[in-house]
C-alpha cells in the first residue's frame, strides 16, 4: 500500500481495535504503545467501540485513546471518518487487529494516503466463505500480515490460503518484571481475592466463550472431590457465558468451590495466589498471554495440546499436556499435580525457563519497532 512519505522525527503509530475489553489482543495493543520508545514513536490507539474495561490501563501520558464509534453491524461511515482522523493526525503506520476492524482500517488508509498498514491477527480465523475471500483480498492490500504464532500463521494458511510466507510471526511476549514469583505468602495473595483457607487452588484467566471450555474444569471439579482432593476452582474474565456456568456449578452442587471473580487488575498477584494454572481450550488459540504470564510467574500450567500450546510448554517439560475435550485426562492430570507438590515446583520453574528463552517481551518489542521502522522505510536510522 502506497502513500506519503514518511517525513517526521518520530514514527507515528496507531492502533486499531474493536474495543479494549479484556483479552490478550487488547493487551498486547496498550503494550505496544506503552513501551515503544518515545524518542522515536508517537503513538495512539483508535476503538470502533468505546467503554472496553481495559481502556483504563492506557497510559494517558503515552498513549493517546481515541474513538471512531462504529453506529451499526456494517457502519459505511466509519472508513471515511476514520480517514479524517488519519489525516489530521498525520499517522503514518496503521495497525489494525483482527477481522473486526480489517476492512474498514485498509479503506480509511487509502482514503489518508497512510504510508504503511499492518494487520495482525490472534487466534481464531473466521470460516465463512465470504469472509474467506475478503480476508485473502484484504490481506494482500497490506503492507505486512503479521500472526500472533506460528500456530496462527498455520491456520490463516490452511483456511484462508494466504501464502504462509508472507506471514510474518511475532510471538507474543511477556513481561519478566511484572510478571514473576513473589515473595508474599500464598495464604495472603488468597485472602486478596476472597480465596482465604483453600487446600488446592486451580485457576483460570479467561473470557467466557464455548472454546475455552470453562465447562470442563467445572464437570471435573467432583471428580476430584471423590478422589479426596478439596480443590475450588477460581475464574478470572467475563463473557456472555458467565450466568450459564454459574447454572453449571449449582447443578453440580460445586456453588462454594467456584469463585467467579470478574475482571481483575492485578493479575500477578491472582496467578501466584495458585496452585496450578489451566487452560482447557478445544481449539482457536493463537500464543495465549495468560499461560505465558502464568509461567512467567512460576506457576505450573495445565493445558490442551491444541495450537501453540505444545511448542509454548515445550512438549511437556515446561508444563502438562493434555489432550482437548478429554475429562478423564484433565481429571487425571490434576489429580497427579494435587498429589505431587515437587512436580508443581519443577514444572513452575521449568515453565519460567522457557519464557526466559522463547518468550521475552524485550524480544517481542525489538520485533515490532523493527517492523514499523521497515514498512515506513527508515529502518537504518536506529540499527
Amino acid at each position: 500500500m502506497k502513500g506519503r512519505r514518511f517525513s517526521g522525527n518520530r514514527i507515528n503509530i496507531m492502533q486499531l481495535v474493536w474495543n479494549l475489553g479484556m483479552g490478550g489482543l487488547e493487551k498486547l495493543a496498550i503494550d505496544i504503545c506503552s513501551h515503544l520508545p518515545q524518542d522515536q514513536f508517537s503513538t495512539s490507539i483508535c476503538v470502533l467501540q468505546p467503554g472496553g474495561a481495559m481502556e483504563s490501563r492506557v497510559d494517558s501520558d503515552r498513549v493517546d485513546l481515541l474513538c471512531v464509534r462504529q453506529n451499526c453491524g456494517n457502519d459505511p461511515t466509519v472508513p471515511f471518518r476514520l480517514a479524517r482522523l488519519l489525516r489530521k493526525r498525520k499517522i503514518d503506520v496503521l495497525h489494525s487487529h483482527a477481522w473486526g476492524t480489517l476492512l474498514e482500517g485498509i479503506f480509511a488508509a487509502k482514503l489518508a494516503r497512510v504510508p504503511a498498514v499492518i494487520h495482525s491477527e490472534h487466534s481464531t480465523t473466521d470460516r465463512r466463505r465470504r469472509r474467506i475471500i475478503a480476508q485473502r483480498a484484504g490481506w494482500g492490500m497490506l503492507n505486512q500480515v503479521v500472526a500472533v504464532s506460528d500456530a496462527v500463521a498455520d491456520r490463516m494458511t490452511n483456511i484462508v490460503k494466504y501464502p504462509r510466507n508472507k506471514i510474518h510471526v511475532i510471538p507474543n511476549g511477556v513481561d519478566l518484571k511484572q510478571f514473576r514469583r513473589l515473595s508474599s505468602p500464598r495464604q495472603e495473595l488468597r485472602e486478596q481475592f476472597g480465596l482465604s483457607s483453600i487446600e488446592f487452588l486451580i485457576g483460570m484467566v479467561a473470557r467466557f466463550m464455548p472454546f475455552k471450555n470453562h465447562a470442563g474444569v467445572l464437570q471435573a471439579l467432583p471428580k476430584l472431590h471423590a478422589a479426596g482432593i478439596d480443590a475450588h476452582l477460581a475464574l478470572a474474565g467475563s463473557g456472555p457465558l458467565r450466568e450459564q456456568l454459574e447454572n453449571l456449578s449449582e447443578s453440580l452442587g460445586i456453588t462454594d468451590k467456584v469463585h467467579f471473580l470478574g475482571n481483575i487488575n492485578e493479575t500477578c498477584r491472582f496467578l501466584n495466589s495458585l496452585d496450578v494454572f489451566v487452560s482447557n481450550s478445544t481449539s482457536g488459540e493463537g500464543l495465549s498471554l495468560a499461560v505465558l504470564e502464568a509461567m512467567a510467574c512460576e506457576v505450573p500450567v495445565l493445558a490442551t495440546a491444541v495450537a501453540e500450546h505444545p511448542n509454548v510448554l515445550n512438549n511437556g517439560r515446561a508444563g502438562s499436556l493434555i489432550p482437548p475435550e478429554n475429562e478423564d485426562a484433565l481429571v487425571e492430570a490434576l489429580l497427579h499435580l494435587a498429589k505431587k507438590p515437587e512436580v508443581l515446583t519443577a514444572l513452575g520453574q521449568a515453565g519460567r525457563r522457557r519464557v526466559l528463552d522463547k518468550y521475552s517481551y524485550d524480544g517481542m518489542m525489538k520485533a515490532y519497532q523493527q517492523l514499523y521502522r521497515r514498512e515506513t522505510g527508515i529502518g537504518r536510522l536506529y540499527a
